[in-house]
This record gives structure tokens, sequence and C-alpha cells, in this order.
């Protein structure tokens, strides 16, 4: 695995731009929607605690990639602290790592699915092409791959070039959306299919919003400097995305009143509908910059998922765990070619079935709360494996409050995954992530049979 010795890697200004572009990505767009119609306006809460929420995991991340300062974290980590035995480090390394390729690799794959279903709602040759909706998703997620098979250093360029267009266009859909909207839209402000109970239901699925920040912990080994710049970088970078949520979503609810967003089945295209609601007659142009800013955004977003995918599968078949082929890295361009290429083919070969997106989201909503709690957990036994001298490696930053973060992460995930049951297609996604790791576990028996 990448070692942590890189002085010469991505800048900290860099990695803040990549974790920014790649959180405010397809979420925003289309799962604000969701949750708008499951408690109103008071998704804003939703979206903001989902942030909190998510802050604390990265602060647990934090420390540990300060500890572990080595790409492909997710696998890293519980590997390294959890277990007694080699077969329990490599059993908790791998479903920590299989749990997190359900959401890296749905992610990228949702993503893919709403190019088309955003273009699509603007021109209508895409909307009623069959071909189109299989050609474009595919052609995005090659787009991707092509960035991202870049050295490191081109692909930050790029990519916070993107960024920096994608903010820039977020920034008028907001100044619009103060000007335009009307406040009496937003109440009552406790409202939707869900009421108040939809506030924290919605959370797991917002949570997904801001999941992309476990890619600075993916590639930390080639970050500059890691165990100094990685605590900077996830929490500026969590903090911006909260601001920038925050003020998409007050807009957007001042546009459009959730009954008429829901009426129009605008769920997945919410900010789209806002701005076509309030800007009509010559100014329904400015309508156009939202497929822009959502093409600038699921771009980015699905560079950062797509990244983080192939250096969770690089990390796991360099510890021998998969095909070593998978852990090669390229010579020259110091990427992880063969693991990204196969990541890509998932991606591509998932996307051929757009009518999975329902089960898409919340079987991804399920793994990435069970991705939280693992970290959680090994961040809590690192505290006693570091006391008890059985660990000792100590990163140069140590999350506040001892293991009283971590236990309320937890606390908190319980919660959110009870009423994400009860939510809407809540079961099916239970039993869609209960097959996933059922596959994740026979994989691992057959491996650890295959070695004796």
């Amino acid at each position: 695995m990448s070692g942590s010795n890189n002085t010469k890697g991505l800048s900290p200004k860099a990695c803040i731009m990549m974790a920014i572009g790649g959180m405010v990505g397809s979420s925003i767009f289309t799962l604000s929607g969701v949750t708008y119609s499951m408690a109103g306006p008071a998704a804003i809460v939703t979206w903001f605690l989902a942030g909190v929420i998510l802050l604390l995991y990265a602060l647990n991340i934090a420390e540990l990639a300060t500890t572990f300062p080595k790409s492909g974290g997710v696998y890293v980590y519980p590997h390294a602290v959890l277990g007694s035995t080699e077969k329990g480090k490599n059993f908790a390394g791998w479903i920590a790592a299989w749990s997190w390729l359900n959401v890296s690799v749905f992610g990228t794959t949702f993503s893919a699915i709403c190019v088309s279903t955003y273009l699509g709602s603007f021109f209508p040759a895409v909307a009623s092409s069959r071909a189109l909706q299989v050609v474009i998703p595919i052609a995005w997620i090659l787009l991707t791959w092509f960035l991202n098979a870049r050295s490191a250093n081109a692909f930050g360029k790029i990519h916070n070039k993107i960024t920096f267009a994608l903010l820039f266009v977020l920034c008028v859909y907001i100044v619009l959306g103060l000007i335009n909207g009307d406040s009496a839209n937003m109440q009552p402000f406790v409202s939707g299919g869900m009421g108040s109970t939809g506030i924290v239901a919605g959370i797991p699925i917002a949570m997904l919003g801001y999941g992309s920040i476990i890619a600075v912990a993916s590639f930390g080994g080639e970050i500059e400097n890691p165990k100094k710049n990685i605590p900077k970088i996830i929490f500026t970078a969590v903090a911006g995305t909260v601001v920038v949520y925050c003020m998409i979503l007050f807009s957007t609810f001042r546009m459009a009143p959730v009954d008429e967003l829901v009426a129009a089945n605008a769920q997945y295209y919410p900010l789209a509908f806002a701005l076509g609601r309030v800007m009509t007659g010559k100014a329904g142009w400015i309508v156009s910059i939202v497929p822009l800013a959502a093409l600038l955004a699921l771009t980015t977003n699905m560079s950062i998922m797509i990244m983080d995918a192939s250096r969770t599968v690089m990390a796991t078949a360099q510890s021998g765990f998969l095909p070593k082929k998978l852990g090669e890295i390229h010579p020259e361009k110091r990427t992880p070619i063969w693991a990204l290429s196969t990541v890509a083919v998932i991606c591509i070969l998932m996307s051929l079935r757009p009518d999975w997106i329902n089960v898409i989201i919340n079987a991804g909503s399920i793994c990435s709360a069970i991705t939280v709690a693992i970290i959680s957990i090994t961040l809590m036994t690192l505290r006693k494996k570091q006391k008890s001298g059985v660990i000792t490696e100590k990163g140069e930053f140590n999350v506040p409050g001892g293991s009283l973060m971590p236990i309320i992460t937890l606390v908190v995930i319980v919660i959110t995954l009870v009423l994400l049951y009860f939510g809407d297609g809540g079961t099916t996604a239970y039993v869609v992530a209960g097959v996933w790791y059922i596959i994740g576990i026979v994989l691992f028996f057959i491996k650890e049979m295959t070695k004796k």
C-alpha cells in the first residue's frame, strides 16, 4: 500500500476542493427532493444533522488517517486495529471494505443514471430514447475513468477546475432563490409525507451527500504531509459543504412548496423544478444553469467515488485478499489502473438497470451507516490497544472528548437505521443490503479456504 512519506503529493488546497467537489454531487440535486418530500422544509435540519454526524465521523477518520497514513483507509484501519488473529484482521478489513464498496460503486452508478435523468428532464429526445438512457451513463463512467487514469496531481487540477465552475453556478442559483423565492412556501416548516419523523428518517439518505469525505482517507498516502494535513482537509471540506447545502436547500424550498413538488413527481430533480417555477417567460433560459450545475456536480462526484472505490480495491488486493493484479500501480501514472478499470466495468453493468435507482439509494444508505459504525468501533478499539501497548502507532490528531464522539456517532447511527427500516422501501433496502453482506461473507470464506 502507498506509504506515508509523501512530501510532494496532493496539496491541502487541492484535496479540500476535491473533497468538496466529491460531496457536492448527485445527492443535493436529487436526494434533497426525496428528503423534502419526507419532512418538508424541515429537511434543512435533516441535512444539517447529517453533516454534523459525518463531521463526527470525519474526525474519527482523521485520527485513524494520521495514525495509519496509507491509501485504502477503509480497509486499512479495521485490518490494523480489529481482530486478534490474522483471520480476524482480514475479516474486519474485508467487511469494512465490502461495505464501503457498496456505497462508492452504487454511488457512482446512481450518479451516472442521474446524468441521463437530468438531461432527459430538459431534452425530450433523451427522455424518449432508451438507447440514449443506456449510452449516456456509460459515457460518463468512461469519462470519470479517463480522468482517474491520469496521475493524482493531473486529476486534482482538472477536478478542481470543474469544482470552481460548479460552485460559481451554485452561487448564482442561491442568489436567484433568495431574490425570487417566497418564505410562505416554507410553511408549515415540518410537513411532507412523514412529518417530524421524516427529519430523522432522512438522515441516512442525506449522509450519502457527505459520504465522499472518506475519499480523503482512501488516497491518504498520496497527500502532501498526510499526518499534518488530513485533519485540516477533512474539517474544512465538511464544514464548507454543510454551508453550501443549507444555502441551496433554503433557496430551493423558498421557490417551490413541497406539495407542488410531490404532485409533479419532481423529487429527483428538485432544483430544476424549483427554479423553473419562478423563472418563466423571457427569463426561462436561466433554468438551464441547473442541468449545467448538475452535470458538473455529477462529474465531480463520480470522479471521487470511483477513485475511492478503486483505492479500496487496491488496498484489499495488496493485502492478498483480492487478485494481486488489482493491487498493481501504474509505473508512470502511479494510479491503480486495474482496480479502477474493474470498478468502472461493474458500474457500467449496474447502470444498465436504471429501474433499480430506489434500491441503490436505500441500500447505499444502509451500507454507508454501517461503514460509519465500523469506523467508530475501530477508533474506540484503537484507543484501548494504544493504552495497553498492543498498538504503538500514534497519530498527530486526537478526536476531542475521548470516546464520546464515536459513542455519539454509534447511537445516532442505530436510531437512523431503525427509522430507515420503517420508511418507504425500507424493508426491500434491508433485504438487498443483507444479500450484499452475505455475498461478501461467502467470498471471504472462499478466499480463506483457497489460502489453506
